[in-house]
């Protein structure tokens, strides 16, 4: 446990999601990897490739920076340009992309969560409101997180971290001042930038404890760092 700034009261926990409470990693390549197979059979497209599939996201992103941060729409309007790319009909690409999106979805959430980040939560939510603000399409319920009083996803409920328009919601949400909110994430930017900026406090969740990382991305200091996820019960 480090500290950057001198850690103030507060009344209302927040959260990332990927990354912070679970490994992400391993579960979105699982899940592009069923969404593309998934596409080509049903699209009929065997030869589709996933370099195919990430270009032509990766345009409708510099195209379209504000869809992208509503990672559902983005991936929705994608599918729908790489349809159309291959000459499928309109009706069979709103019929393709619904199935699609729905498989993707299911993959989407099957998240091994490491039982200590229930056990923090549920011992946190005794003493604390919790939120979780996160730039992913997780619904936290779905992968057996019921302690969230509050669900505030970028895009769907307002810009992307690290602008500061959750953060401010959330703040409205429970009417509190920003700086009552502790946000705990573990990225620099969106988390950590988000989080100061918007005048919350922030808990950088370094769990590779990599130093390099903080010097190379750090634009704004996070009132505190930990190195594991149970440390946060020594502050609450």
């Amino acid at each position: 446990m480090r500290f950057y700034r001198q850690l103030q009261p507060f009344k209302i926990i927040s959260f990332d999601l990927d990354d912070t409470l679970y490994d992400n990693r391993t579960v979105i390549a699982e899940a592009e990897k069923q969404f593309l197979a998934e596409l080509q059979r049903l699209a009929n497209l065997p030869h589709l490739t996933a370099e195919t599939w990430h270009r032509v996201k990766s345009a409708v992103a510099q195209s379209e920076p504000l869809l992208s941060e509503d990672v559902v729409q983005w991936r929705i309007h994608a599918l729908a340009v790489l349809l159309r790319q291959y000459a499928v009909s309109a009706a069979n690409i709103r019929a393709i992309s619904t199935h699609v999106m729905r498989h993707f979805t299911h993959w989407r959430h099957q998240i091994d969560v490491p039982p200590h980040s229930f056990e923090v939560l549920n011992q946190l939510a005794q003493r604390y409101p919790l939120a979780a603000i996160t730039n992913g399409n997780v619904e936290p319920e779905k992968i057996g997180f019921n302690q969230f009083s509050l669900c505030l996803r970028g895009g769907e409920h307002g810009r992307a971290k690290p602008h500061v328009e959750l953060f401010i919601q959330a703040a409205a949400h429970f009417q509190v001042r920003s700086a009552e909110i502790l946000h705990i994430g573990d990225n620099l930017q969106t988390d950590v930038q988000g989080a100061v900026q918007a005048g919350c406090q922030a808990v950088w969740l370094n769990l590779n404890a990599d130093k390099l990382r903080f010097q190379r991305e750090s634009r704004n200091l996070p009132t505190l760092e930990l190195t594991e996820l149970n440390q946060l019960l020594l502050l609450a």
